[in-house]
């Protein structure tokens, strides 16, 4: 009896103390929905053309006019004519992710760019990336 009660704890104890298997394509969707990656392709559907202004709209928003500017033309004249398959760059951008990165890894990067500060990296990431192509252009 006391053997079947100390299996029995140990088993619970076991079951307990085990951690939950992440999904890395649960964590992929929410990683694509902290970058705003969501937002910009899934409102549009399909094959679409779709200005660089309008595409990158929310990752822009915070800087300048000038470094917007600078920003689109730092991008390659074929991207920015080229119609855009909206389902097809997520494909592209998951799969990518998914060889990069486990799921662990995407959860912590999900979580981390959900929160304020992860915000504010992202976009400081995005202005220093302006800022090298100006005083690569300049």
């Amino acid at each position: 009896m006391k053997k079947t009660l100390l299996i029995l704890i140990s088993l619970s104890l076991f079951a307990c103390s085990s951690t939950p298997k992440l999904d890395a394509n649960a964590e992929f969707e929410r990683l694509y929905v902290a970058l705003g990656m969501e937002e910009i392709l899934s409102s549009f559907g399909g094959e679409i053309n779709i200005s660089p202004e309008k595409l990158f709209s929310d990752t822009l928003s915070g800087l300048s006019e000038n470094q917007k500017r600078i920003f689109i033309e730092s991008m390659p004249s074929k991207m920015m004519t080229d119609p855009i398959n909206i389902n097809a760059a997520k494909v592209v951008f998951k799969t990518k992710l998914l060889s990069l990165l486990t799921a662990e890894e995407l959860k912590i990067a999900a979580d981390f760019y959900s929160s304020n500060i992860g915000l504010k990296a992202h976009r400081a990431i995005i202005e220093a990336e302006v800022a090298v192509s100006e005083s690569l252009d300049g």
